[in-house]
């Protein structure tokens, strides 16, 4: 039997999708505006009645927090909410950016452009628009814009091996915003990320290697500091 054309499905995926895309964000909200407490269990029937869903959408919703670490999944027991990651974690997920990130900068480099300086600029000035908030609503936006702009760079290294390197540990990246970041959200990322794109408009492959372990390394200092708070 003949599969549907694409034009037939394309609309049904892109709204399930969608519809994923609410409760994970919905989810999140919850998780990180301590409305559910480390360690809980998430029951996929109550998060989709809770939501007026289907069980699908939440069961793909936190699958993708998984991938996260912001839950774990229980052999037998389902999802349940995972600890906040320790100083020792967030020291660790640094020193993977510093191996990795500053060489990606360097790369990217080599294939400037300036759309790729156009959107690197782009997401910098949405980061500094967005900065700040009490809650998950409120800084979703300037998380978002810091993802992207780190993104776009692994992606203009144009290296296969080392995208999915930096693949393999964004899930965890993006935890490490979404719990510790909210409180650091400020003038010195806005400012460190001006000097990475200032390197690669330059096309200046040192610099922009150095601007990205100094902006690493200020990553590591207030967090740092937001643990000893």
């Amino acid at each position: 039997m003949n599969a549907l054309p694409s034009e037939e499905t394309t609309p049904l995926i892109a709204a399930r999708h969608m519809l994923a895309d609410q409760v994970f964000d919905a989810i999140l909200a919850l998780l990180l505006d301590d409305k559910i407490s480390t360690g809980s269990q998430l029951n996929i029937d109550g998060l989709a009645k809770k939501f007026q869903v289907s069980s699908t959408p939440v069961r793909e919703a936190l699958a993708r927090l998984e991938s996260t670490g912001m839950v774990r999944r229980e052999a037998l027991r389902g999802y349940r909410v995972a600890p906040e990651p320790s100083a020792t974690d967030v020291e660790k997920i640094n020193e993977a950016r510093t191996m990795l990130e500053p060489g990606l900068a360097a790369l990217a480099c080599e294939n400037q452009s300036a759309a790729l300086v156009s959107e690197l600029e782009a997401c910098n000035t949405a980061l500094n628009l967005a900065r700040g908030g009490e809650s998950f609503v409120d800084y979703r936006a300037y998380l978002k814009m810091d993802e992207q702009f780190h993104r776009k760079i692994a992606e203009a290294a144009d290296n296969e091996f080392l995208l999915r390197a930096y693949s393999a540990i964004e899930g965890h990246i993006q935890r490490f915003r979404l719990v510790v970041q909210k409180s650091m959200s400020g003038e010195s990322t806005i400012t460190e990320h001006d000097r990475i794109i200032e390197a690669i408009k330059l096309n200046d492959s040192s610099a922009a290697r150095i601007a990205m372990e100094e902006h690493i390394s200020g990553i590591a200092q207030r967090a740092a500091q937001n643990y000893s708070q």
